[in-house]
């Protein structure tokens, strides 16, 4: 049997005892969740998905100082929420994620990195790294050369290389770590394709023929609906408000999907018709809260 059932706790302290695949899986059900907050606090859909990145890889090193494992939701949400404020912040003023009030964080990174039991897959994966990149991570998670600024001036390169090198190494951090799970239940790419293959078919509909109907599969009856712009309540009211977009020759493209048990995020471009080249933003993300499968509520950014 896989381990996708266990709860976050029995994920935790299995991945705290040395096993990377329920690492995987915990941080895999959290980053739709991860990402849905730095998209609300950052409102970019770059600077979210770097977010979320840094979280990863912050929770792959110090998973071995959380103290608390049921509590390892909030703890990963805390971790998120300050990689964000730093970003809002600005370089000037970055600081490491262990100056930050974080639930769980031992003082000192190298400390909680050599009682890791996943020390030895941590640094094999580091290893994989080019070596720029390898030492760009090195001097951010765990030396006293944690900022941008500070990296560059020891390595000799420019900030936005620095975080170039950062974005790419923990992108494949995050593949290779994603790469140990197997046999956990249904895959996050299968999960991820079933729900876009079910976008995809609604969209396609309401583009063919925009009418109430097409809404009831994909949304509850007592929808909640908000933007940047105003507020819907329930499935008519929500339905006419968009087919009126979508009569007016307003396309939607689905350009990416993040999906968790109770979430699918949808990162939308508009094509808007030539007679109203401005009726909605270009980029957009949809972040819809489930219940039963279907969505109960929207939250929709402009980004």
């Amino acid at each position: 049997m896989g381990i996708s059932h266990l709860s976050d706790a029995e994920l935790a302290a299995l991945a705290r005892a040395g096993e990377v695949a329920a690492l995987a899986s915990l941080l895999e059900r959290y980053r739709p969740s991860l990402y849905a907050a730095a998209i609300r606090l950052l409102r970019n859909r770059d600077d979210a998905l770097d977010a979320v990145q840094e979280t990863c890889v912050g929770g792959l090193v110090r998973l071995g100082s959380l103290r608390d494992a049921g509590a390892v939701g909030g703890w990963l949400h805390t971790v998120l929420r300050n990689a964000c404020l730093m970003r809002l912040r600005g370089n000037h003023r970055e600081r490491s994620l262990e100056q930050v009030a974080v639930p769980g964080w031992a003082p000192g990174p190298e400390d909680a990195l050599e009682e890791h039991a996943l020390r030895d897959w941590i640094w094999a994966a580091l290893d994989g790294l080019s070596p720029d990149d390898r030492l760009t991570v090195m001097l951010r998670h765990f030396s006293r050369c944690h900022s941008y600024q500070a990296i560059a001036t020891v390595t000799g390169v420019p900030v936005g290389t620095v975080r170039s090198r950062l974005h790419r190494a923990r992108s494949r951090l995050g593949a290779a770590l994603l790469d140990t799970v197997e046999g956990t239940g249904m895959s996050q790419a299968d999960l991820e394709g079933t729900r876009q293959a079910e976008w995809e078919h609604f969209y396609a509909e309401l583009h063919e023929a925009p009418v109430p109907r097409t809404y009831r599969d994909r949304y509850t009856s007592d929808i909640e609906v908000t933007d940047m712009a105003g507020r819907w309540s329930g499935i008519g009211a929500w339905s006419a408000h968009e087919r009126g977009a979508i009569a007016l020759g307003v396309r939607a493209r689905i350009v990416g999907i993040w999906a968790s048990s109770d979430l699918t995020i949808l990162e939308i471009d508009f094509i808007n018709p030539v007679r109203a080249p401005d009726h909605c933003p270009p980029r957009s993300t949809f972040v819809h809260h489930l219940v039963g499968g279907r969505s109960k509520r929207l939250a929709i950014h402009y980004v």
